[in-house]
């Protein structure tokens, strides 16, 4: 029986897969699935793909071109283990990680949450991106917020496990979006756990990098990127609202984050200022700066 389906997207930076898959166990409980997104021959060796030498390890070749969303998605499709597992191609895991991660493997939780460290991918000098993770989880632990709200704190699928039948059971997938693709998809899936299905532990299982060129170190500078996110947090909020997830996940206030594409340029801000006055949002999250207005006044 298969243990984890772990779901690796990947474009056109074959030695970071390798490293990822090289910190992954090549044993029969840990499916491995490689979910290639439409990267060039002239940067990859497709008769050398990582990944093509092991026993344990499915590679498929996307031609869609349509981002990590869409990979995912795939590697749902194949993915046959109790748990699901994700990580990003540039990023890797810790030695002890399945092990660790191994010790709740008939866990009755439909996530499981994980700490992280993080370091710069070429030089791995430390980061700060595991920090606001690793601070939540830490405030979970001790009771000042809930678990759910722990794993909403950085929206992302890794450092998590999802349970298969959770995930499979409300049809839940990846957005098929240029940016933000895995927000709403770990939105649905904490906010479709029962209060007690949803677990923090204080073990470290996972490296994320930071690294120039990547999409998240670019989604400030691209308007496409910029405009995808937008969207994202849209849909968020509006989800939120629809289901009640006030405690657990923080809106965020979408006519700041209009105005934020002026930095942009003129015709980004415009387009951002239609899509969220089409989407009646435009004062979609104002509860969060009027939370944050009284907090200052009663410290005053």
């Amino acid at each position: 029986m298969i243990t984890f389906s772990v779901i690796v997207p990947h474009h056109d930076i074959p030695q970071l897969l390798q490293r990822c898959l090289d910190t992954i166990p090549d044993v029969p409980d840990i499916q491995v699935i490689v979910v290639d997104d439409n990267s060039s021959s002239d940067v990859v060796d497709f008769s050398h793909f990582p990944g093509s030498d092991r026993k344990y390890t499915t590679v498929v070749l996307d031609h869609s071109g349509l981002g990590a969303g869409h990979a995912r998605n795939i590697g749902l499709q194949h993915a046959e283990g109790r748990w699901f597992v994700f990580a990003d191609s540039d990023d890797f895991f810790t030695p002890e990680a399945f092990d660790i991660m191994n010790q709740y493997k008939d866990d009755s939780s439909d996530i499981i949450l994980f700490k992280a460290d993080s370091v710069d991918s070429n030089d791995y000098t430390p980061s700060t991106r595991h920090l606001q993770l690793n601070s939540a989880i830490d405030d979970a632990l001790c009771g000042a917020i809930s678990n759910k709200k722990a794993v909403l704190s950085v929206p992302s699928p890794w450092c998590k496990m999802f349970r298969r039948n959770h995930i499979q059971e409300h049809g839940i997938l990846f957005d098929e979006t240029y940016a933000s693709n895995d927000q709403m998809f770990v939105l649905k899936a904490t906010c479709w756990a029962g209060d007690a299905a949803v677990k923090v532990t204080p073990h470290v299982v996972y490296t994320v990098t930071t690294r120039s060129g990547s999409l998240d170190a670019n989604k400030k500078k691209s308007p496409r990127n910029y405009l995808s996110t937008l969207d994202v947090l849209i849909r968020c909020n509006q989800f939120c609202d629809r289901y009640g997830m006030d405690d657990a996940y923080d809106r965020r206030p979408i006519i700041v984050q209009v105005f934020r594409g002026w930095s942009i340029s003129f015709g980004t801000f415009c387009r951002a200022f239609i899509l969220a006055v089409r989407g009646r949002a435009l004062f979609s999250g104002m509860s969060v700066i009027v939370k944050k207005l009284k907090v200052r006044s009663q410290k005053r």
